[in-house]
């Protein structure tokens, strides 16, 4: 379970022409605006002049992400967030209304249940959770960080693990319970030790490059039952917090 820190994204080559012409179509002014028409609270339409890729416009919804949207659309992250210039996927606010390229039309979707975690270091995510071409099973995800910037707890808990692990460098491990556990690795230094409990949004390390890290960031990782799953869907926007029972 040693990390392999190799950044390859956009993957299939479908993905590639696909993404392509989304920037072109950005940087051309080619592609579908999305505005209000009426009063406030009106429907959206995506206008489009003849050259543009096809789409329509989604309102980001309280309790919905990027990510979700991303899933319910069927449109890859990376397409939505470089049509919609967002820097950042993981802090897009609500109300945001997105252009989403390829949809006939507006998909209901219900809000998300409330997130479990919050996020442990404010940053964009370098290498996504899965496996990419030229590098094995990626178990977490990357978090882009500077040296010495706090990593906070994402979810009230105790810490079972604060030292060291080969691969991972200085790691901490937190246990939320119900077959729920975080880890946080790389970091250049730990501030919390085993058997502490810590609540959501505590400070428990600081980003550096120990272990095979290339460069200071948070490698973030969220296990089920001992297996690991993909943080994204039960990351919130940073600000939810959730207590345990001690």
């Amino acid at each position: 379970m040693i990390l392999r820190d190799r950044f390859s994204h956009l993957r299939a080559s479908r993905f590639f022409r696909f993404l392509a012409v989304a920037i072109l179509a950005v940087e051309t002014g080619e592609a579908g605006v999305c505005s209000a028409t009426g009063a406030p609270g009106a429907e959206l339409s995506a206008h489009q002049n003849s050259s543009s890729i096809p789409g329509t416009c989604h309102v980001l919804k309280r309790g919905q992400t990027l990510y979700s949207i991303s899933r319910a659309y069927r449109v890859a992250l990376d397409v939505l967030a470089t049509v919609n210039e967002i820097p950042d996927p993981s802090r897009v606010p609500a109300g945001r209304v997105l252009f989403i390229p390829g949809a006939s039309g507006p998909l209901e979707i219900p809000p998300a249940a409330a997130p479990l975690l919050i996020w442990p270091l404010t940053g964009g995510v370098t290498s996504p959770f899965g496996s990419e071409r030229r590098r094995e099973h990626h178990e977490g995800i990357d978090i882009d960080g500077v040296k010495g910037q706090l990593v906070r707890a994402a979810a009230a808990g105790r810490v079972v693990w604060a030292g060291s692990e080969q691969g991972y460098g200085n790691m901490v491990v937190i246990d939320h319970g119900a077959g729920l556990s975080t880890l946080y690795a790389h970091a250049d230094r730990l501030l919390v030790d085993p058997d502490e409990w810590v609540d959501s949004g505590d400070p428990v390390a600081e980003v550096g490059s120990t272990g095979n890290a290339r460069g200071a960031h948070l490698h973030f990782e969220v296990h089920r039952n001992g297996l690991p799953v993909n943080p994204l869907p039960l990351l919130g926007s940073g600000t939810d917090r959730i207590s345990a029972a001690r």
